[in-house]
Parts: structure tokens; C-alpha cells; sequence
């Protein structure tokens, strides 16, 4: 059984429910790299709004995760660009872009239906120099993000006439 049929059993059951799908939005965030679009097409016993704030909680508890890993593992991503010029070049501009773009980059592209959470999530967390992103902030601009994310694929699925059923 996949985890889509997995999840279309707990229909019935709103609490079993969301704390499946706040996990696999977690896991999405930590090392899942898949979009996370497969789980709003099946029916829902917490309505489309309920999924939405699920996953937006599941991914920035994620994000959180990987925002402490991030900040922990710089140390060691500055020793290796000393060693490659190239990579010390790709380090530079990386952190010149979580600098400029912050939490309105972060939000953008964690807001593009389709896109994998685990790799802009790593990138602002690993390229944070001096960290300029704070938890908290980091955390909201993740949540928003999530919320976001699903509600435009509610929009484009009722824009393109896809209907999507309420358990």
C-alpha cells in the first residue's frame, strides 16, 4: 500500500489523520526531497483549510530542524570552500542570495507548487553567514509558505475545473 492509500484510510479518523500528514510534511522539510501537492488530492476529513495549516506546521517544524543543523554544519562548509576555489566561489554567491533575498526568498520559492522543500529549507539554513535569518522568523516565513503553497493548488485545481473532495 502507498502512503497516499495509507492516508485515504484515515479518512474517518481527523486526529490519525493530521498527525500522519504533519509527519510527512516534517519529513518533506528534513529529507524527503519530494513536493508534498500528492497528499491534497485525496479526500480530507480536516477540510482544505485544516490541510493546508497542517502542512504548513509540518514543514516548519522541519524547517527548524534544519535551520539548527544549518547554522551547526556552516562551520564545516567554510573549511571545504577553502580547499576548492570553485566551491568557495559557489559558497559566496549562495550566501550573497540568502543574504540579499531572506525570508521574502525562502517564502517564494517554498510557495512554487511542485517544488522540493528540502533544498531551498538547506540552502537558507546552510548559507545563513552571520546568521542574518532568525528561528523565529525563519519558522514563520516556512509556515506562511506552507499555508500558501497549498492553497494555490486548491486555486489552480478549481481554476482548471479539477473538483476536490471534502471526506
Amino acid at each position: 500500500m502507498d502512503f497516499v492509500q495509507f492516508l485515504q484510510t484515515l479518512v474517518n479518523s481527523p486526529l490519525d489523520y493530521s498527525i500522519i500528514l504533519f509527519v510527512y510534511a516534517l519529513l518533506s522539510a528534513l529529507i524527503l526531497p519530494i513536493p508534498v501537492e500528492l497528499v491534497l488530492f485525496i479526500p480530507t476529513p480536516i477540510g482544505i483549510m485544516g490541510t493546508a495549516i497542517v502542512l504548513g506546521l509540518g514543514k516548519a517544524t522541519g524547517a527548524m530542524l534544519v535551520f539548527y543543523l544549518g547554522v551547526k554544519a556552516e562551520k564545516s562548509i567554510r573549511s571545504w570552500s577553502t580547499r576548492w576555489k570553485w566551491f568557495e566561489t559557489f559558497v559566496y554567491w549562495l550566501e550573497k542570495f540568502v543574504e540579499k533575498t531572506q525570508y521574502l526568498g525562502l517564502y517564494i520559492l517554498l510557495s512554487i507548487p511542485l517544488m522540493s522543500d528540502t533544498i531551498p529549507i538547506y540552502l537558507f539554513s546552510l548559507f545563513n553567514k552571520d546568521e542574518v535569518m532568525k528561528p523565529k522568523y525563519f519558522a514563520i516565513a516556512n509556515f506562511c509558505a506552507g499555508v500558501n503553497r497549498a492553497m494555490i493548488v486548491y486555486a489552480l485545481a478549481s481554476l482548471f475545473g479539477i473538483t476536490l473532495v471534502s471526506g
